[in-house]
């Protein structure tokens, strides 16, 4: 039997990145093997580009020089590093006017994180192919990071430095600046454009692997968890630019990884979508470090994702 292409798909989603992890962890406890071993590409946006290079980062070539249990680690202990909570009315007022003109954090958190996880590693130091999706303003142009190109001159970036490119979600974190692919480029979070990065994964496997066929892949795509309310108001027609501003890159988010589904679910005959519906406005920013939010998500992916035996029956097909 010929043998089937499996491709891994993480969306953009902040510190929702948990929701994906926990259900790695749950893949890798029911097969006994890891991620890198069941997959033969993996894409990500955003923090899903950060789980892509941690799944597959290697110092010896052999072995992963992270775990699924230590990026979970990132996401739990780490969380008001990269998004600190503003605790109190005024940090939440001083907060407030700041982002008017900058962006609502500060990246030394994550990037001083970054730099401990990753190291000096490169694209070219992972035991499976990945893609990581970035956006350049200065040369209004697609930007992906991809482990196959990595012998090209200018295309071995660093891990952190990929990672912290495709995390530059606009309004939440500064663009990046990064010599890249023979360019000066400033990078932003891939998700303006495609948040759920799946698609450009099946594009890219069909392109550089001689004789794929569509039929020949399976594509796994894990969200990071929606909140599927309406996302506008009765009187979004009137709205301007402070009305949009606020809510527009979780639309811009949504929207895409709900089209790059649909589109999967047309060409991929074997594709299974994994998202995780949140059901409290409250507990659905992507930024929201506070513990409550954390057990939230990790609470709800137990009983809705993991505990759910219909789900569980449809990924153990899968992985078959």
């Amino acid at each position: 039997m010929k043998k089937k292409f499996r491709i891994l798909s993480i969306d953009g989603g902040g510190l929702r990145g948990i929701v994906p992890l926990l259900i790695l962890r749950e893949i890798e406890t029911r097969t006994g093997k890891k991620i890198h071993e069941l997959f033969d590409l993996i894409t990500g946006t955003s923090t899903g580009g950060i789980i892509a290079c941690g799944l597959s980062c290697t110092k010896d070539g052999k072995t992963p020089a992270l775990t699924v249990e230590k990026l979970i680690e990132l996401y739990t202990t780490e969380r008001e590093t990269i998004f600190p909570y503003k605790k109190n009315f005024f940090q939440k007022i001083g907060s407030g006017i700041n982002s008017l003109f900058n962006p609502k954090f500060s990246p030394d958190g994550l990037d001083r994180l970054l730099g401990q996880y990753f190291e000096d590693m490169k694209l070219s130091d992972t035991l499976v192919p990945i893609i990581v999706t970035s956006y350049d303003i200065k040369n209004n142009e697609v930007t992906m990071f991809k482990s196959r190109r990595s012998g090209e001159i200018g295309y071995n970036a660093l891990l952190k430095d990929a990672c912290r490119a495709t995390s530059a979600a606009p309004t939440y974190l500064p663009s990046y600046k990064l010599a890249f692919g023979g360019k000066q480029r400033i990078l932003i979070d891939g998700g303006v454009y495609i948040n759920n990065p799946a698609l450009g994964a099946v594009s890219d496997a069909l392109r550089s692997n001689k004789g794929l066929k569509l039929t020949d892949i399976e594509l796994l795509s894990l969200g990071t968890g929606s909140y599927p309310a309406e996302l506008g108001k009765k009187d979004t027609p009137s709205w301007g630019l402070v009305n949009w501003a606020q809510p527009i890159t979780n639309i811009m988010m949504q929207a895409t990884s709900n089209a790059t589904e649909y589109e999967c679910n047309e060409l991929v005959k074997n594709h299974l979508r994994i998202q995780l519906k949140i059901d409290d406005s409250k507990m659905s920013d992507m930024s929201d470090s506070r513990p409550a939010t954390a057990q939230y998500i990790i609470d709800k992916v137990g009983s809705d994702i993991i505990n759910n035996s219909e789900i569980m029956k449809k990924l153990d097909d899968f992985l078959k």
